[in-house]
């Protein structure tokens, strides 16, 4: 088993802070009595040493923590994608999140690069940095699923390559969290991985390949990712995908992805479970940041489109209280859910408003006011997000005649969900709490 030396947590000053890759929700820290804090790792992986660190995000007042980590890496070039999407999940559970910098490109790249002296302990094997892989994901529509496919599978053997410490790395961190942060007295009693993205795609991999040799997690979720059905192992897997990685959806776009048909599938497991997402996109939209709202600002859309308001951060909530759950308690999560899809093919058949068939459900498929897209096709970085446009007010009223019975419709549809474990009831009352889109 690797082993890895943390160190810290590292002092702030006026001039040398840590560096964070994406600021989203931290405005919230106060609000939860929540703190970060940065610490050095050194060790060995690969057969050749490693210097990096962690970002750590925990109560304040170390003994509300829940002894629950939750882990993501970097994205390759850059973010974190499960913070974002489960940073309020996470601070009303009292769990820890920690940021693992494994992946060479960012690592290098984006953390040692914004501050050599603070970082000077960071070193690699050498490779391609985050700048090497920024908007490098193969983009031209009308290519062709083929091509599309090929140039992408290459970009994933080009950040693979980039980062052959990373599983390792991965490995002794956990082993170092159980063992305990120094300086602050938290030691996981259970530690999670999750990805969504790239690094869902990473979270795969240490599933397929190195869960076996490191048993140091309890548990995984990747999301939003794809690739060959994932094995059994001997700890709870729950995987996500939004319709958004479908390669019939995607297509349009000119972008692929890593889903390869429905070769994801498999039937549910004594310890898997697999959920595709009705409506879901790659990336929410509904809690957009300022840098979200300025850099999507000049994106084209189609015409009386919206950016989509769907709840990926809600779906996300419910699945990852599930796997705690599972992986805490034993109680196993509602049966896997997948897509209807057109009899031979893997196009995704949707109902007479345009809306995807089967799946996980929620409200904005089961009481639709929208046509929802969940990859907008009008170019780069718009296929990351979906779309939706509202249905015209004549067509609201005769589906629901008023803005009463549609609450109605809505709350019922919340209580099933709720009692399934397919939604959480602090979420659902966001829902209910929403502005009625029917006109009375």
């Amino acid at each position: 088993m690797p082993e890895a030396v943390l160190s810290g947590p590292i002092p702030e000053t006026e001039t040398s802070r840590a560096h964070v890759l994406e600021p989203y929700g931290l405005d919230r820290l106060a609000e939860y009595d929540y703190v970060q804090e940065e610490y050095l790792v050194e060790g060995t992986a690969a057969g050749a040493g490693f210097g990096t660190r962690i970002l750590v995000r925990r109560p304040a007042d170390v003994r509300r923590c829940s002894g629950t980590a939750i882990t993501e890496v970097s994205h390759i070039w850059g973010g974190t994608s499960v913070w974002r999407a489960i940073n309020r999940f996470v601070m009303r559970g009292n769990h820890v999140w920690v940021e693992i910098d494994s992946q060479a490109p960012s690592a290098m790249g984006l953390v040692a690069a914004s501050d050599p002296q603070r970082y000077r302990s960071f070193r690699f094997t050498e490779g391609e940095r985050a700048k090497d892989f920024a908007a490098s994901i193969p983009f031209e529509p009308g290519l062709g699923r083929e091509e599309l496919a090929a140039r992408y599978d290459a970009f994933m053997a080009r950040w693979r390559t980039a980062t052959p410490q990373s599983p390792e790395i991965i490995a002794a961190i956990a082993r170092a969290l159980r063992a305990g942060l120094p300086g602050c007295g938290f030691a996981a009693r259970r530690i999670f991985f999750g990805g969504i993205s790239q690094t869902g795609g990473v979270v795969r991999e240490f599933i397929r390949n190195h869960h076996a040799r490191y048993p140091v997690f309890d548990g995984y979720l990747p999301g939003a990712s794809g690739g060959p059905a994932l094995p059994d192992i001997d700890a709870p897997v729950i995987e996500v995908l939004g319709e958004a990685e479908f390669q019939s959806v995607r297509e349009p776009c000119g972008v692929s992805g890593q889903v390869r048909g429905l070769s994801h599938r498999r039937a549910d497991g004594a310890l898997f479970r697999l959920y595709e997402v009705a409506g879901m996109a790659h990336r929410e939209t509904r809690y957009m940041s300022a840098a979200d709202r300025t850099r999507l600002a000049g994106c084209p859309l189609p015409e009386d489109a919206r950016w989509s308001t769907f709840p990926n951060g809600h779906v996300y909530h419910a699945l990852w209280q599930a796997l705690l759950g599972w992986s805490e308690h034993g109680t196993p999560p509602p049966p896997g859910k997948v897509l209807e899809t057109l009899a031979g093919t893997e196009e995704i058949a949707r109902d007479e408003h345009g809306n995807a068939l089967g799946g996980l459900r929620t409200t904005y498929t089961d009481v639709p006011v929208s046509t929802l897209v969940a990859a907008t096709p009008v170019g780069r970085p718009s296929w990351y997000h979906g779309n939706e446009t509202p249905f015209p007010a004549d067509k609201l009223r005769r589906l629901y005649g008023d803005g009463e019975r549609y609450r109605r419709a809505v709350a019922a549809r919340l209580e099933e969900y709720i009692h399934e474990g397919t939604y959480l009831p602090i979420d659902a009352e966001e829902i209910r709490r929403a502005p009625v889109p029917v006109p009375n």
